[in-house]
This record gives structure tokens, sequence and C-alpha cells, in this order.
């Protein structure tokens, strides 16, 4: 038996293109082909020297980067091995079942809308389990530079809340303290580099809210170094910054 995670939003990105993609771009399986099945929009989980992901069946323009199991992306470990077998394609999952009525997309959007950030996918024998879960660390797009992975610690850190947007020129990693005073932003790392290029920011006073951008991997790791997510907490109903801070140094 053996689990892969994937990243819940790369996965809803891809299942998107699918379920809106024309029926005549929607691939079958080998077996969909030889049994005459009606082919429906579907992840399907496939290997290949690359490593494993999840990708739709398929063809039709704009289709989003795959979503590739944390650790086996380009570049990552091999996951034939652990996964066994010779087919490429390890399973098809449909998005909407006609005959049965289950409808995969729409519990991978309401899992999202849970807070979860992580799927899992779980193949023993032939059998394939899926679970979606949240995890205190999102995983992150693949090829991301060492500098870059520490940067996402120092965040994870910080005790600040994360969710990746993954994109084809740049990722966002955005990031948010746990009350409503607290810091919120986004870290804007290249594609192709996996480096952290800037941090887009808000700075929060009684008198409305600034923007501020901070360019380069040491400015973006100066900034995390001196933020405080903490002072504020959830549920904070302070009626401004400096109520909230007035009242975190009374508590002290």
């Amino acid at each position: 038996m053996i689990t892969v995670k994937f990243a819940l939003n790369e996965v809803l990105a891809i299942a998107m293109h699918a379920a809106r993609s024309p029926r005549h771009t929607l691939h079958a399986t080998a077996d969909q082909r030889e049994s005459g099945e009606t082919v429906h929009a579907a992840l399907w989980w496939v290997r290949d020297s690359s490593g494993t992901y999840l990708t739709g069946n398929s063809t039709h323009k704009g289709a989003p980067r795959d979503a590739f199991a944390e650790g086996h992306g380009p570049g990552e470990d091999d996951a034939a091995g652990i996964l066994g077998g010779d087919s490429r394609l390890i399973g098809a999952f449909p998005l909407y079942e006609p005959e049965t009525g289950a409808c995969l997309h729409s519990d991978l959007i309401r899992a999202r809308r849970d807070g979860h950030n992580t799927l899992t996918l779980t193949l023993d024998g032939e059998n394939v389990e899926l679970n979606t879960f949240a995890a205190p660390k999102p995983i992150a797009p693949y090829g991301l530079s060492t500098y870059t992975h520490s940067i996402v610690d120092l965040a994870v850190a910080k005790g600040l809340v994360l969710s990746w947007e993954t994109g084809k020129t740049t990722h966002l990693l955005h990031f948010a303290g746990r009350g409503p005073h607290g810091p919120k932003g986004r870290i804007v790392v290249g594609a192709r580099s996996g480096k952290v290029l800037r941090v887009d920011y808000r700075l929060l006073s009684d008198y409305g809210v600034v923007q501020a951008t901070t360019e380069g991997a040491l400015g973006v790791r100066a900034y995390l170094n001196r933020l405080e997510p903490g002072l504020c907490p959830p549920g904070c109903t302070a009626p401004g910054v400096t109520a909230c801070l007035d009242l975190h140094d009374f508590q002290q």
C-alpha cells in the first residue's frame, strides 16, 4: 500500500478545465474504448519518466499544468518503483457519474470550502482510495529552490495561514495572520526559476490600509522576520489596530 499527496488547489484547477471542456476533446481510457462506454470528464492518475501526477482527460486549449505528487515531480524521486505495475495510467476518476449521481468535482469544491488543501490517493493492490484533509503546511509546487523552501518554512514558523495559487509563469503563496488585524499578502515565486521574486502585503493602521511591495528574496526574508502575526488572535473584536495592540499588551 502506498499513499501520495497532491495540492488540492492544483487538482481543482484541472478538474474545472476538464469539466468545462467540449465532449469531443475528452479522451477515453483503453477499457472505455474497448467497451464503448460513454466518456465523461475525468481526472487521470498517470506516471511516466517525469514523475506521477494528476491530469485531465481533455485536450482542450488552456489546460493548467499537471498536479504532481509531493516529492515525485520532474527532477524529484521516480515513483515508478513504489507504484509498481507496467501501465502508464494508474487510475481514472470520473468527475461526474450519471448512473449513480456521484460528483467528485462537487466533493472537491466542498473540501476546499471546508478548509482542506491536500488530496491523497492510496493505492492498495488494484484499489484506489481518495481523501482530502487540511495540512498546516500546504504542498508547494514542484521546482522551488532550496532558499524558497526555507522562506516557506519561515512563514510556517511564524504561524501564518498559507495557501498556494499555482500558475504557468508565477506561483503565489498567499498568507494571513489568524486574527483580523494580522498581516496579509502574497509571496510571488517564479514558476520556471523556483525563486522568490517579491512580497506584496498590506500595512494596517487606524487610518486605513496601504498596499506595499518588497522586492527580492532577502527583502522577503527580512519582512517575514519582523512579522508578529500572533499579536491579533482569531476572533479578535477590537475596533482597530491600536486597540488590538493595547489589548494584547494588557493581556501580556
